[in-house]
């Protein structure tokens, strides 16, 4: 028996994690029927969140509930929106309007509006059932075995289907697929990049009728949340009481809720942008309920004349391994990962979106894909150094973790132009800068970051997606200092705090489906006290431990690492004249502050304090 729970909904935290998830749209184009009935052709660049619409000569485009139809737009005198000018798109109508289209919205402004987009497509992410707070945030969730997924299957009384039951299935689940120019299918898809360790396929259901025609569903003056998901539960009540369906069958989280849950359904979305049946993923609100399970997110997306796997194994990244999105949402660059990853924009070119990219090293440990070698002495005492090497594809990496903050690392891994990376931009050795305290729309502080060897940083500066310089190859070396003086931008082997992180790889050999190279055995890994604490909004602390060091002279070195979401502040106090005296403070707008400081022999103590926000940091002394 099915059940329909209604939830509360909680606003929502700007975290890393499960808030991310969204499809991206690369020069996407869709075609628009205007209330006129002229069909308008309109492209899309961005993502469910934040995305510019414009027609075809390249002026702004906002739908207009007014006129029930896409109008040209205008930004606002302050740059905070855009307004309609209250003429519909339309080839008569070319020179009828203002070209006003090199103004964009301010970056306030889109940082806002993905907020508010944010909270209306995943703000329950921390939904309570039965007195569980679900985590949708816990990207370290592994994913091994068999995983089982619903695909349903929708089609209307005045639009049928045309893409049958078999196809689909073949689509989602076999072995050896090539149908509409695919390279595999999903299930192939994870079970290469897993290698062989993830099998997920999916039940796909009987066509469902839906009880109203498309154009009820597709209206454009509703978000794209409410007739879809009214949609969706019209074929989930269906599955329940007129197909008996057995929903536990299906694979759930340990909250019992399903993993994959995903609907196609027959033609064009018929909408615009984030309005009506425009794809997109979404929490079910409120949650249906059957045979002990229920549902938790959902993928809906629109079958055209033809399928490529890119998107749904995108989004299946986000339900069946909480792999968070690792490309810009605001627009102000490419991402780092860019399109060397299936998370980044690895799985929507014109043909990787046939045989997307493998996801990052971090990501395949995360989910139990890779077995991954320690090197860093200060963690691992049996770490190898001097001459290595990786093959690419082969489920193993390197990884050199931060001693003073063990979220943080640098993972190492060859990438060849064969096998499931055929479709890279370029090939050679990777590095990725990882730090779950990074946020993927700030490309100078991301989540991941791609160290590239060209010291360009091209994807960041909104250049391009990546290249083929960007990977580490004959004669390439990555240190502190190398292969930039960006050293606050990273592209060099230092912590986000700014401290040598004591990595060196050197003789790096020739792009190949293995690459050789060398760690430096004479890199000194950092060294130093660490300390550990809690700070409230505007709170402060005293290291060490509440007290004071004694300290007969010489360099002292302070690293602190806060929160991405707060502002936290490192001052350095020594005793004068009776009181304690300001010796050195760094201020910068962020939770990560350095200071080096040559003492004089004394007494000394260390202030941590909040400037705004609260979490937990790391301090690290070495004197």
């Amino acid at each position: 028996m099915y059940r329909f729970i209604k939830l509360s909904i909680a606003p929502l935290a700007i975290i890393s994690g499960l808030t991310q998830a969204a499809i991206p749209y690369q020069n996407h184009r869709y075609n628009y029927t205007q209330p006129t009935g002229e069909i308008v052709s309109i492209s899309v660049e961005g993502n469910d969140y934040f995305a510019y619409q414009r027609a075809r000569d390249g002026r702004l485009v906002i739908f207009d509930e007014h006129l029930n139809g896409l109008a040209y737009a205008q930004v606002s005198e302050d740059g905070q929106n855009l307004l309609s000018t209250g003429v519909l798109v339309s080839k008569k109508s070319a020179q009828d309007v203002k070209q006003n289209d090199r103004r964009t919205l301010s970056q306030t402004a889109i940082q806002r509006k993905i907020a508010q987009a944010k909270n209306k497509l995943l703000g329950q992410q921390q939904l309570k059932n039965n007195g569980q707070t679900t985590n949708h945030n816990d990207v370290s969730v592994q994913s091994t075995g068999k995983i089982k997924g619903l695909t349903i299957i929708i089609d209307f009384p005045d639009f049928p289907g045309t893409i049958n039951k078999t196809q689909v299935e073949s689509f989602l689940n076999d072995l050896n697929y090539s149908e509409f120019g695919n390279a595999q299918s999903v299930r192939g898809y994870f079970r290469s990049v897993s290698g062989g360790q993830l099998d997920y396929t999916n039940t796909v259901t009987a066509y469902y009728t839906a009880i109203k025609n498309k154009s009820y569903y597709a209206d454009s003056r509703y978000g794209s949340t409410v007739r879809s998901q009214e949609l969706i539960k019209e074929a989930l009540n269906w599955l329940e009481f007129t197909q008996n369906f057995d929903f536990s069958t299906l694979s759930v989280n340990g909250n019992g809720q399903i993993k994959g849950l995903n609907i196609f359904y027959a033609g064009n979305s018929d909408s615009s942008w984030s309005k009506g049946l425009w794809p997109h993923m979404a929490w079910l609100s409120p949650q249906f309920c059957a045979d002990g399970v229920c549902t938790d997110r959902y993928q809906i997306t629109d079958m055209r004349d033809s399928l490529a796997i890119g998107t749904f194994v995108h989004e299946s990244g986000h339900l069946i391994t909480n792999w968070p999105d690792l490309y810009d949402y605001d627009g102000s660059s490419e991402g780092s990962v860019a399109s060397f990853g299936v998370m980044g924009y690895g799985a929507i070119g014109e043909t990787n979106r046939f045989k997307p990219t493998p996801p990052v090293a971090h990501f395949r440990n995360l989910a139990g894909w890779d077995t991954v070698t320690e090197l860093n002495p200060a963690i691992n005492n049996n770490a190898p150094s001097g001459a290595l090497n990786h093959i690419s594809g082969s489920n193993t990496s390197y990884k050199w973790t931060n001693p003073s903050n063990q979220n943080e690392a640098f993972y190492i891994e060859a990438i060849h132009r064969s096998g499931q990376n055929s479709e890279q931009v370029d090939q050679g050795l990777a590095i990725w800068h990882v730090d779950s305290r990074g946020n993927n729309s700030n490309e100078w502080y991301p989540y991941i970051q791609m160290e590239h060897a060209d010291g360009n940083r091209e994807p960041e500066n909104n250049i391009n997606r990546g290249d083929n310089s960007d990977l580490y190859d004959l004669a390439g070396e990555f240190s502190a200092t190398l292969p930039n003086a960006l050293s606050s931008k990273g592209t060099n082997a230092q912590w986000w705090d700014g401290r040598d992180s004591g990595l060196i790889i050197r003789d790096i050999s020739d792009a190949a489906q293995s690459i050789s190279f060398t760690i430096d055995t004479d890199a000194t890994p950092p060294s130093g006290d660490i300390y550990t604490g809690y700070l409230a909004n505007q709170e402060q602390a005293i290291v060490p431990n509440g007290s004071w060091f004694q300290y007969a002279g010489g360099t002292l070195d302070m690293a602190l690492q806060g929160p991405s979401n707060a502002d936290f502040d490192l001052k350095l106090e020594v005793w004068q004249g009776g009181r304690w005296t300001q010796a050195a403070i760094s201020q910068t707008p962020t939770s990560n502050e350095v200071i080096t400081y040559q003492a004089n022999s004394g007494y000394y103590r260390i202030t941590v304090y909040s400037y705004s926000g609260a979490g937990n940091f790391s301090l690290t002394l070495s004197k």
